[in-house]
């Protein structure tokens, strides 16, 4: 199955894609490849579009203003697959983030204007577009919220459970980062958690 075949059976397990909507997505959709640690969102750019991960895994990291790199989020190809710097995309702002491949990647980017102006012309392609942002915006909520309310090992318990994906596909080192702890302390909790 080509990448583009994938795209199709990921929108139609949301909603169901009218032929005419499915023949713009497939005309605008731009396919973007990717190999492991490659940046498809510079930090200070100003893009107005969403990336929708058919293949592989992307990690998103805030900069500060000495160029600190955070690991702050993760995108899959299995779920939480929409990657998007909010503060370009809603605020029209230059984004604090970047964002590069975790694994080789393919995703298809589609510009803003693009999403609004079906949202505006197909009813379910509008609640779909809006249920997901949704979603996606309360399952990273979720996660980070367990994240400062709960020990670090309470939350590598909850991950392993609940986000398997996470455990399995992002690198211990970009784990660490995320929940703010040093590599060889996130080595120390897995190896007690794996003796209970």
């Amino acid at each position: 199955m080509n990448t583009l075949e994938k795209l199709k059976i990921k929108l139609q397990s949301g909603f169901e894609v009218h032929p005419k909507l499915w023949n713009e997505i497939a005309e605008n959709a731009k396919k973007i490849s990717l190999k492991k640690d490659e940046v498809l969102v510079p930090y200070s750019s100003k893009r107005k579009v969403v990336n929708i991960v058919v293949q592989g895994s992307l990690k998103q990291s805030l900069i500060d203003s000495k160029g600190k790199k955070t690991a702050t989020w993760f995108f899959f190809d299995t779920n939480s697959d929409v990657a998007v710097c909010f503060d370009s995309y809603y605020l029209d702002e230059y984004t604090k983030y970047e964002v590069s491949a975790l694994e080789n990647a393919v995703v298809y980017q589609i510009a803003k204007e693009k999403i609004e102006n079906w949202a505006d012309r197909f009813a379910n392609f509008n609640r779909f577009y809006r249920e997901d942002c949704i979603k996606s915006f309360m399952l990273s909520v979720e996660i980070r919220n367990y994240m400062v309310s709960h020990t670090p090992s309470e939350f590598l318990e909850y991950i392993r459970k609940s986000y398997p994906q996470i455990m399995l596909r992002v690198p211990s080192k970009y784990l660490a980062d995320f929940m703010g702890i040093t590599p060889e302390w996130l080595s120390k909790m897995n190896r007690i958690l794996a003796k209970s």
